[in-house]
């Protein structure tokens, strides 16, 4: 019997970056392990493996070092809340706060959704809903203007917010001397200080997490760095891109409000899960655990099966841009532990160090992996160095190369959809655990690249940018020949065209 895809509502429970779809997840899961098998993800971030291997009766073990992504996992997989219990104490933290709510986001009587503001907090205008129902702008005086100001400036915040200090970060956007109470303005401050004081006061519980779960997902939706986009008026609301920008202006939404957004997507997500779960019997298991991928305290040779989704080299700085999460949530972060490549001075993370940690970390997964089994991971980088720093590792542990492919995400980076030389997903690639090498090598890169344009191209067919990077990634590593000089831009200019959106061989 075909296997149903899993509701969307569950990967749109939280805002944490980088999930993989679905489908592709489940499909993989169905290939390449069987029920009651011991599943692992290493990096696991959001847990989309853990998610589909519950669902399929696997085991599964989701293991991050970012705390924030562990917290989000475990909500998520959690099977033992109580959704009625967590309803009832989400109603009584309603109440708690709706005096708090009308002090702070209204206008003349009527609910302010969101607040149109300046780089230097200064309100322009506001959203509200009039008294006939409907959204409507308002522009805000000068006077109107300073008293929003006078009021959040005089106001002093007696309830616990976090003051840690950012990773100093150009790359995304973070100077010296940038704390996190400096992402947001102060009337949103004031109010999520509020809130967190709220929620903080019930016990702990699997549902008292899930409601520090939205809170979590709520927090960049009510700072500065949400930006109108403006080609769609000054109050369309865009996206939290990656890092800590704050444009010309950026829009400021009603703590509360959105926090009711969230907590309606947690819930429905969360019910969504427990209902598939709970459809059938099972008698599997999970477990989330916050060990270095290098050192993952797991017996030799136990795991099944093992799919993770390896750090992009410096793509994206996972730990930094979480830095909003672990400190709202006061986890202590292993930042030395971290696999990544940091523009940041203060971290020490290059490319020679990230080459060393993947290594360690290939050789931890080949401890732990039975012997043929299969090893899938998902890359995106046309960066020489970052695949070498996979590739080699893998043939000197003991894998083989079976084949690559792309998962293609629903939404792209602007990055992605206005270059025609950027990939667009990742590339899914298949290793099997042998304790024989029996890797096929050729050492010239022309030889393998003129092989590949030999027996994968045509004259006068369009290509798509994914197509050839992807028949590049796989020809040089079933010949184990992904060198750091590798350069995937020039091999692409050397042998095609460029079209409007398309490519086609020379």
């Amino acid at each position: 019997m075909k296997e149903a895809e899993t509701p969307a509502s569950i990967y749109l429970m939280h805002k944490y970056w980088g999930k993989k779809p679905s489908k592709e997840l489940k499909e993989i899961l169905l290939k390449y392990t069987k029920s009651g098998d011991l599943v692992l993800d290493p990096f696991a971030g959001y847990g989309g493996i853990g998610i589909e291997a519950m669902l399929l009766n696997r085991n599964v073990i989701i293991n991050d070092l970012n705390p924030a992504a562990n917290f989000i996992a475990n909500n998520i997989l959690d099977i033992d809340i109580d959704l009625d219990k967590t309803q009832k104490i989400y109603a009584e933290i309603k109440q708690s706060y709706k005096e708090f709510e009308r002090e702070w986001y209204s206008l003349n009587g009527s609910e302010i959704y969101t607040i149109l503001r300046r780089k230097d907090d200064k309100p322009i205008k506001v959203r509200i809903k009039n008294k006939s129902g409907n959204m409507e702008d308002i522009e805000l005086t000068d006077n109107e203007a300073k008293r929003f100001i006078k009021k959040e400036n005089e106001y002093n915040i007696k309830t616990w917010f976090p003051n840690n200090k950012l990773i100093i970060n150009s790359r995304i956007c973070v100077k010296d001397n940038t704390y996190i109470k400096d992402l947001f303005p102060k009337r949103a401050l004031i109010c999520q200080s509020y809130l967190y004081d709220i929620i903080s006061k019930y016990p702990d519980s699997s549902e008292k997490n899930l409601i520090m779960f939205a809170f979590t997902s709520n927090l960049a939706n009510c700072s500065k760095l949400v930006p109108p986009i403006l080609s769609r008026g000054d109050m369309a609301q865009g996206a939290w891109m990656t890092g800590f920008y704050v444009g010309a202006t950026y829009l400021e939404n009603n703590v509360f409000h959105y926090f009711e957004n969230r907590m309606s997507k947690a819930l429905k997500g969360k019910k969504d899960y427990l209902n598939i779960y709970r459809s059938s019997i099972k008698n599997n298991y999970y477990k989330v655990t916050n060990f270095d991928a290098k050192r993952l305290g797991l017996d030799n040779e136990t795991i099944d099966f093992v799919f993770t989704d390896f750090p992009y080299g410096d793509t994206v700085p996972y730990f930094e841009q979480s830095q909003l999460w672990n400190a709202w949530l006061k986890y202590d972060v292993d930042y030395i532990n971290e696999i990544v490549i940091s523009d940041s001075s203060e971290r020490c993370k290059d490319d020679k160090n990230f080459t060393i940690d993947i290594d360690y970390a290939i050789k931890e997964i080949s401890r732990v992996l039975k012997d043929k089994s299969y090893f899938i991971f998902t890359f995106h980088s046309i960066a020489g160095n970052e695949w070498e720093a996979l590739a080699k590792p893998l043939e000197k542990y003991g894998f083989k190369f079976v084949d690559c492919n792309w998962i293609v995400q629903k939404t792209f980076t602007p990055r992605q959809i206005n270059r025609n030389n950027s990939v667009k997903g990742d590339l899914i690639v298949v290793y099997k655990k042998t304790k024989v090498n029996s890797n096929t090598r050729i050492k010239d890169l022309n030889s393998i690249i003129d092989k590949c344009i030999k027996e994968q191209f045509v004259k006068n067919k369009k290509y798509k940018f994914n197509e050839i990077i992807n028949s590049y990634v796989k020809y040089l590593l079933k010949y184990s020949h992904i060198e750091k000089e590798v350069d995937f831009i020039k091999l692409v200019d050397k042998h095609f065209d460029a079209l409007e959106d398309s490519w086609v061989l020379r």
